[in-house]
């Protein structure tokens, strides 16, 4: 899967991103390979993991929103996790431990 790929799946027409899409969408893969316990080849990704990293690209490239706040002694927590709707896309290849 290659960076003009997840580009045409979350709409991207500029050049602008280019950089950081080339270092997160190996990385990507490799979290989903994990994640599935799964080695996936490059070449030959399955159609929902390849969904998977042109959602997680997109949904990185957004600000991390604030999931908690406190006024007093100055606190902030952030939301670092993919949202399920994201990661349900990598359910079906995961495997089991055994």
């Amino acid at each position: 899967m290659d960076i003009q790929q997840v580009k045409r799946m979350i709409g991207i027409t500029t050049d602008k991103h280019d950089a950081y899409l080339s270092e997160v969408v190996p990385i990507l893969i490799e979290y989903a390979s994990d994640f599935c316990k799964n080695n996936f080849e490059l070449g030959t990704l399955p159609a929902g993991v390849k969904i998977f990293v042109a959602k997680a690209t997109e949904y990185n490239m957004t600000p991390s929103g604030l999931s908690g706040r406190s006024m007093g002694d100055v606190s902030y927590s952030y939301n670092t996790e993919f949202p399920q709707h994201i990661m349900k896309n990598l359910y079906p290849y995961r495997k089991a431990y055994r």
